[in-house]
């Protein structure tokens, strides 16, 4: 496999992955190709050797987004794990995923698309960290709320009333892991860090270094754009918690 067919051949699966289209792989003798299909639409995309992206089948919603992809890749718009036209469908797929997503959220994200196409990376840096802010203390809001115990409750609402969202994050990271239920399903037992902490500590981290003006602001684009990428799963996965504790008390 040359590199640039295997560089447009991951980044069209990747897409696919993404947007959660069933797909099956097969090796021909000039191509890889990959099968797709969502719900009654079905396509072919043939990845030859010289990066040559081809799709095949009748023209459907699903076919149209296959295009939006490849024109992309084939425009050399690679920024790592997302596609520059899909973070502009970012406050889209949120309504999608998300029913009744709080609209500050959606606001915050909204301006980080419009700062970071205008070329203001410290602009979508401090944006993004808004949201990611917003949506853990919302979470944090309703883990506490969710404690039977009144004074356990408080205890828990003093230790993170008033402090630095990073130490807000901490407290409910132990008092999380000590707690006995938890929503079922890959990753929540155990890896709470690789499902939220990982992306909450970028967005604080590139944050910090956009809103202080003691701190130099050193931020890559393509590192930034590659996050954001990550924001939509890390939102959703935010919001299941939020739902699991809507629904069910915390249990120690």
């Amino acid at each position: 496999m040359s590199e640039i067919m295997e560089n447009n051949y991951s980044q069209m699966k990747s897409y696919m992955e993404r947007n959660r289209f069933p797909f099956t792989e097969k090796d021909e003798s000039n191509c890889k190709r990959l099968n797709v299909q969502h719900g009654k639409s079905k396509c072919t995309v043939k990845v030859y050797t010289t990066g040559t992206i081809q799709l095949q089948g009748a023209e459907s919603k699903l076919k149209e987004s296959l295009q939006h992809a490849k024109d992309a890749i084939d425009r050399e718009e690679n920024i790592g794990e997302v596609l520059p036209f899909e973070i502009e469908r970012f406050p889209e797929v949120l309504r999608e995923r998300i029913a009744g997503i709080d609209p500050v959220i959606l606001r915050f994200v909204e301006e980080a698309i419009i700062t970071v196409k205008a070329g203001s990376n410290l602009g979508c840096a401090f944006l993004l960290g808004g949201a990611s802010e917003k949506s853990i203390l919302m979470l944090i809001d309703t883990y506490a709320q969710s404690i039977p115990d009144e004074s356990m409750r408080n205890r828990f609402i003093s230790r993170t009333s008033g402090k630095f969202i990073s130490k807000v994050f901490d407290e409910f990271k132990r008092s999380w892991k000590s707690s006995l239920n938890k929503p079922s399903g890959y990753g929540w037992t155990n890896d709470i860090e690789v499902k939220i902490e990982q992306v909450f500590q970028f967005c604080r981290i590139c944050r910090n270094e956009a809103g202080h003006p003691h701190l130099p602001p050193n931020l890559d684009k393509g590192v930034l754009l590659a996050n954001m990428g990550q924001f939509v799963k890390y939102v959703e996965d935010l919001y299941e918690l939020i739902r699991f504790y809507q629904n069910n008390e915390v249990q120690f």
